[in-house]
């Protein structure tokens, strides 16, 4: 008979939370499990995660008291999101790594163990659990000796049943919307560590969309916000909004619930992004030199790997002529748009097996 492992499951951020959330069922069947979340102001790890009733250690020197009681044969820890703190799931690392347990820790988005804060700890993980061949790229670049184990990320899981097109018909009734109307979503990044950023970003989009719409008279411009879980100001948007059409969402609290309503999502590089390509909707990734280019080179990326290859459009320059273009062309042009289509049904095919149960699987190899 199996031995009936402790395993301990710690998670910092929205993002990796929904990454492991659907292997956690997984994870409880035949085994012991502590699902613990450190929790900023915003509460946006535990709010994914409460139905699995987490134990909460919203301060590092919490940990020790929490790991030393569960004393896990396992640690499942997150790749941390938490730039500026509090670094909770590092001492749980090096509490796992003192005690000669095993460590793995699982990344849901390109290129983010290059944050100061993750970086130190790549020595102590023995298994990455990686959403693509992007992201094992990125970690062999920085010499990550430890195993490396593509598993995809389980968030995208459910897109393999998803009937967009039923879904978008059924939002666009809800929301009163015609053929005449054109969605934009913007995706915010008001994080603690990127909120001036995100600003710059969203007045400059702002400016291009009451731009837009004065041009052009025969569409009617709607613009749904979209906070970050983790924004702390509730009002950030307002001081730049006035003019803009704005569609009012907050009934549904999943940003990914509305993925199939919108034509266009606009904004710093963010997971949705990586959804729109698989979604198949046109997407607009601004970079500007005093705003995300910024956020990229903290990461030292030259740019968001979707712009590369042409998934996503990328905009750099603060110029809003230039932005709205590219907005009309992605509006009015429909060669455009089914290149950038194509594009991303060649680099984002969808999911053809469960990363769920690959994930739970590898966590339990250990």
């Amino acid at each position: 008979m199996l031995k009936k492992e402790k395993i301990m499951v710690v998670v910092d951020a929205p993002g990796p939370a929904e990454f492991i959330e659907t292997a956690i069922p997984l994870l409880q069947k035949k085994n012991e499990l502590l699902v613990v979340t450190v929790n900023t102001k915003a509460n946006a790890a535990y709010n994914v995660l409460k139905k699995y009733n987490p134990e909460r250690c919203n301060h590092k020197e919490d940990a020790e008291k929490i790991y030393k009681d569960f004393n896990p044969d396992i640690l499942v820890v997150a790749m941390s999101s938490l730039v500026l703190g509090p670094y909770v799931n590092n001492r749980f690392t090096e509490l796992a790594h003192a005690s000669g347990k095993k460590i793995i820790c699982f990344q849901d988005f390109w290129a983010n163990h290059r944050w100061p804060m993750n970086y130190k700890m790549m020595k102590y993980w023995d298994k990455v659990l990686a959403p693509d061949k992007l992201a094992r790229k990125f970690l062999k670049e920085d010499d990550y000796a430890g195993k490396i184990v593509i598993t995809g990320n389980p968030n995208l899981d459910r897109f393999k049943k998803l009937n967009k097109e039923k879904d978008r018909k059924w939002l666009r009734k809800k929301f009163g919307l015609t053929d005449n109307d054109f969605v934009i979503l913007y995706v915010g990044r008001g994080t603690p560590n990127a909120w001036q950023y995100d600003e710059i970003t969203f007045e400059f989009f702002a400016k291009g969309v009451r731009k837009l719409q004065n041009e052009m008279k025969n569409k009617n411009i709607r613009v749904v916000i979209r906070p970050h879980p983790r924004d702390e100001e509730s009002e950030r948007y307002n001081k730049f909004s006035q003019g803009l059409n704005l569609l009012g969402t907050s009934q549904f609290p999943s940003s990914e619930d509305l993925l199939p309503l919108f034509d266009l999502i606009a904004g710093i590089q963010s997971a949705n992004h990586v959804e729109a390509c698989y979604l198949r909707i046109p997407a607009v990734c601004i970079l500007l030199p005093n705003a995300g280019k910024i956020t990229m080179e903290k990461l030292s990326l030259s740019d968001f790997p979707p712009n590369i290859i042409g998934a996503n459009i990328g905009i750099y320059r603060d110029n809003t002529d230039e932005f709205v273009l590219v907005l009309k062309k992605m509006i009015e042009d429909k060669k455009f748009t089914a290149s950038i289509q194509k594009t991303q049904k060649k680099y984002f095919p969808l999911p053809k097996t469960s990363a769920a149960k690959k994930v739970a699987e590898e966590i339990l190899k250990g």
